[in-house]
């Protein structure tokens, strides 16, 4: 009988505590920011170089996400995922020099994560 109980308090424990795991992961996820339209932000780049190149100015190599934030090309909370985080946009990239950096992201604790044109990612030595 005495085993019963200690078989079932040890079953009740590894349920317990498998629910709340359940539910710490949930709320975890739900509460990680997601770029949710990625649509918006190459939009955002497409719009700005364009009214670089028809406003007469050169066309800088990189724009940042402040920048394009500022200058009203897209919304702040469009871009929400990124908080924390400074990011750059590269304007000179194209699919000929593959190793070239596309996008450049700094975490918040310093690390510098690049996104290259061949698709690949690269942690970056701070």
């Amino acid at each position: 009988m005495k085993i019963r109980r200690v078989v079932a308090l040890a079953g009740s424990l590894v349920a317990v505590a498998v629910a709340a795991c359940v539910a710490l992961t949930a709320y975890w996820q739900r509460q990680q920011p997601v770029l949710k339209d990625g649509s918006k932000l190459i939009a955002a780049v497409q719009a700005f170089s364009r009214d670089k190149t028809t406003g007469g100015e050169a066309l800088p190599a990189s724009v940042s996400l402040r920048e394009l934030v500022s200058g009203g090309y897209i919304a702040a909370s469009d871009v929400r995922a990124f908080d924390g985080m400074e990011v750059t946009i590269s304007l000179a990239a194209d699919e000929t020099r593959p190793q070239e950096t596309l996008i450049r992201v700094r975490l918040p604790d310093g690390t510098v994560i690049a996104g290259l044109t061949d698709g690949s990612a690269q942690q970056i030595r701070k």
